[in-house]
């Protein structure tokens, strides 16, 4: 009887590890489309007309807004971040910058307009919504270094699973100088150092 019940464990034993394997195999890459580019058209880009940090985040939100057909220029956000139009070597932090930016604003026209800002600290791990904006031409920042750049292409490499599950994996950042509007730079995933990134901001538009 003990025998027979023994055998009876190892058997079911053998199944659960056939099944674990089975299922690690059925999530595992089947597929990889590598070296997959997605890049801004034509980016209407603005330059800082100070180069210093505080100008650099308010040309990238003057040109975030411009995309969207909201006119706020860099010299309007200077002056309500720092009341006055001074030069900041640093960026200005993402609280103080949401407390400038996250209202409902009146434009010359006399539309109405609510915007809010999505800050994500660190390197960016969202790649599917990243390669998303920007095949949808949307313009983001991603500050390296101490310092705000435009966002305007990645490639990738995209790992496809049998269950048809997707993951995204990083080769190159490409971006754009906020201090010149079109400087390019590209940071390397493996060669350049993730831990340079602070983090990504985008800006959403909602018309009221």
């Amino acid at each position: 009887m003990r025998r027979s019940l023994l055998a009876i464990g190892v058997l079911l034993l053998t199944a659960a590890v056939c099944l674990s394997a089975a299922d690690k195999k059925k999530n595992a890459t089947i597929y990889v489309r590598a070296g997959q580019t997605a890049d801004l058209a034509v980016p209407k880009l603005v330059a800082a007309r100070q180069k210093c940090e505080n100008w650099a985040v308010a040309a990238g939100l003057e040109a975030m807004l411009s995309s969207q057909d909201v006119m706020l220029d860099q010299a309007f956000w200077v002056i309500r971040l720092n009341r006055g139009e001074l030069c900041r070597t640093e960026i200005p932090s993402m609280e103080a910058l949401a407390e400038v930016v996250n209202h409902e604003f009146v434009l010359d026209d006399g539309r109405h307009v609510r915007l809010q800002l999505q800050f994500l600290p660190g390197p960016p791990t969202n790649l599917d919504t990243i390669i998303a904006g920007i095949q949808q031409q949307q313009l983001s920042l991603l500050f390296l270094r101490g310092h705000a750049y435009y966002l305007t292409g990645v490639t990738y490499d995209e790992h496809i699973s049998a269950n048809g599950g997707r993951m995204f994996v990083t080769r190159e950042l490409r971006l754009a100088d906020t201090f010149s509007g079109n400087a390019k730079l590209t940071f390397v995933n493996g060669e350049d150092n993730t831990e340079d990134i602070s983090g990504t901001l985008e800006l959403s538009v909602t018309w009221l």
